[in-house]
């Protein structure tokens, strides 16, 4: 926000009649004009605005004192809507701050950039013109509660004070008449709360409540998983050539879920084939021989055990062979990424390939971050809120927690927990995340709040 200073030609449609007027005139149509208004918005228009008809100034801020007690810049002259994080206004509030915080604080005076701390005149000399004028509008019970800082390179003459004065009060008359009922209210009941009493009583309270007994609890991912699945493992390494299955289709025992690349273990299969089929002609032609044929009679055993060799030769082959389609041991739905994903991409013998589920046995699977871990024995309670619908939670029984911690898919340790579902609600889609709320024991407020601090601390300190 960039302030500029009003000039006597935005503030005035006919500046020339303006001149004419006495400044006795002035002073009571100014003073008309404030008892006239509606509303402090429209008063402290006036009042940054209009005074310039009696006392020409670079630039007028409206103050005002808030219930609470702090200073707040309310308006600027030729500013229509101020930015309060600017570093303009922050400088100005820090100004009138001080300034309000002085003894002289109720008294209209003038002010240069020495009335304020040496650590403040950088910001004075930045945003205000070397001379200024202090206004506050203080009430009968002389409390100060808003007032106007008006600003301009000459020194205000003692004439131009003594016409402002009049004015100021009747500013201070116009806001306490439209604020005051709501103003005494809020400063009574902060001046209330600023007794020892009170103070004290708050502290009791505070100390009271730190000590009522809590539930220890901490959130953490879930996932709905399936309860003891079937994990389909690659039976022999090769490369996955085909898939016969969609990822959640319901298969059945006996259906083939994929196949392995067979090329090699086929040309196997049918070369023992052929050594087979060849083994047995030798075999019967020995014997054949053998009635005619002493000497044939004896090679007759040995072309048995060679058909016994390559009977077993071909057996192998097939075991090889049927390997490499891999069929369902049981009912479910199998449960894995993408077909994509595993076509054309060489697996290792044992490899987890997919997992048969049954899609009416789940249970949450949550990964406690070690940070959040806290004490939970199996039968602790869960609630999981998905994302599909965080507004009806499923309720649950830790069944088993790990014993270590494990690396996570994010890169970070967690403690593996499982919870049984309990009966009566419905069983969710599996694959489903969300956000789990584990509950531990029973702990005092005070160590609910400081348990996270103090652990980072003893970390920190290696205590």
């Amino acid at each position: 926000m960039s302030i500029t200073a009003a000039t006597h030609a935005q503030l005035s449609k006919d500046p020339g009649i303006e001149r004419k007027q006495s400044p006795l005139s002035i002073l009571i149509s100014l003073e008309r004009e404030a008892r006239a208004a509606e509303n402090i918005e429209q008063l402290g228009f006036i009042a940054v605005n209009a005074t310039y008809k009696l006392v020409n100034y670079y630039r007028c801020l409206l103050w005002r004192v808030t219930p609470a007690g702090k200073a707040k810049i309310q308006s600027i002259s030729g500013v229509s809507a101020i930015d309060r994080n600017s570093q303009a206004i922050l400088s100005l509030t820090r100004l009138v701050k001080v300034l309000c915080s002085a003894d002289t604080a109720v008294k209209l005076r003038a002010i240069t950039s020495a009335d304020v701390p040496p650590k403040l005149r950088a910001d004075w000399d930045e945003w205000m013109p070397q001379h200024g004028l202090w206004c506050p509008f203080v009430g009968r019970s002389g409390e100060l509660y808003a007032g106007l800082l008006i600003s301009r390179e000459t020194p205000f003459s003692a004439q131009g004070i003594n016409l402002l004065e009049p004015l100021i009060e009747a500013y201070a008359h116009a806001w306490s008449a439209l604020e005051g009922g709501k103003r005494n209210t809020g400063s009574r009941v902060v001046q209330f709360l600023r007794t020892r009493a009170v103070r004290l009583g708050v502290l009791a309270l505070l100390a009271g409540a730190l000590a009522l007994p809590v539930r220890e609890s901490a959130l953490a991912p879930a996932e709905i998983v399936p309860y003891r699945p079937l994990i389909v493992a690659a039976p022999a390494s090769g490369v996955i050539k085909d898939f016969h299955v969609l990822p959640n289709e319901v298969v059945k025992t006996g259906d083939t879920l994929l196949t392995l690349v067979d090329t090699e273990i086929k040309s196997r299969f049918d070369i023992a084939e052929k050594s087979l089929e060849v083994a047995r002609v030798d075999y019967l032609r020995a014997r054949q021989k053998s009635f005619s044929d002493q000497k044939s009679k004896s090679d007759v055993e040995l072309f048995k055990a060679r058909v016994e060799e390559k009977r077993l030769e071909r057996d192998y082959a097939l075991a090889l062979l049927e390997r490499t389609k891999v069929r369902a041991e049981r009912n479910g739905i199998a449960v894995f990424t993408d077909v994509n994903d595993w076509i054309g991409r060489p697996v290792k013998t044992g490899e987890r390939l997919l997992t048969l589920a049954d899609p009416g046995e789940v249970e949450i699977q949550i990964w406690l971050a070690v940070e959040d871990s806290v004490m939970l024995e199996p039968g602790s309670d869960v609630q999981m809120f998905l994302n599909t619908d965080p507004t009806a939670p499923l309720n649950g029984k830790i069944r088993q927690t790990s014993y270590e911690p494990e690396q996570t898919q994010a890169g970070g340790l967690a403690f593996r927990l499982k919870a049984k579902i309990e009966s009566g609600q419905s069983r969710p889609r599996i694959g489903l995340k969300g956000t789990a709320k584990v509950f531990g024991e029973e702990v005092r407020l005070i160590y609910y709040i400081m348990r996270r601090p103090l652990s980072a601390l003893r970390q920190a300190v290696g205590y």
